[in-house]
């Protein structure tokens, strides 16, 4: 079935408030997470790529995860145009079958959770698929009011944003620790009344506890 990310993934790098937005997310996981040239990478919910790729230059190698074909596609071809060799890309919905086998350092996920409808269920996921220490960047919307998405999209969406100190207790449940936040961006948008509305991005990290 065709959706509304499939449809949107060949011109979604066109907005310039998506390009600022990853830049400021990658940024904000260089200050926090400090990745370092032997860690693997798994982008969940990768998209395009644009969160993967602005690491790419920092880590060993990236795993780019999304469970819309289309967007997978778009960031097949710029691997394959870039003759990117560290970077593979994998069809993944950890919500629906087996979490894969392999292990990562380091997880990002920048602002796929609000489309996750179990959020305790992929946090878990998280958990399994990083080695014991690997560190854990979830990027996403404060709470906000519904007004974020466009109405085409609204049927992905099953939270309107999330509140800082309940996802890091939910992180805490699924076996992560030290965890921390920051705003690392505001995106600033158009809503349905004609008028604009700021809507903060904050950054969580969180470390896989050792001896779990």
């Amino acid at each position: 079935m065709t959706t509304y990310f499939d449809q949107s993934a060949a011109t979604w790098d066109d907005a310039p408030r998506r390009i600022a937005l990853m830049k400021a997310v990658g940024q904000a996981i260089l200050r926090q997470a400090c990745p370092s040239r032997e860690m693997d990478v798994l982008d969940y919910g990768c998209g395009t790529g644009l969160v993967s790729l602005f690491m790419l230059p920092y880590v060993r190698s990236v795993t780019g995860a999304d469970n819309s074909p289309g967007m997978l596609e778009v960031l097949r071809q710029k691997i394959a145009g870039g003759g990117i060799d560290n970077m593979r890309i994998m069809q993944l919905n950890l919500e629906d079958g087996a979490v894969p086998d392999h292990k990562y350092h380091m997880i990002v996920t920048s602002m796929t959770m609000h489309h996750v409808a179990d959020t305790e269920k992929v946090l878990r996921a998280f958990h399994q698929l990083l080695h014991a220490g690997g560190r854990l960047c979830i990027a996403d919307l404060d709470t906000e009011p519904g007004l974020f998405h466009p109405p085409e999209a609204a049927h992905s969406v099953h939270h309107h944003g999330f509140d800082r100190e309940r996802l890091k207790a939910q992180l805490a449940a699924a076996g992560f620790m030290g965890m921390h936040d920051v705003t690392a961006h505001t995106v600033r948008k158009p809503i349905d009344n004609g008028t604009e509305r700021d809507f903060p991005v904050f950054l969580v990290t969180a470390t896989r506890l050792a001896l779990t």
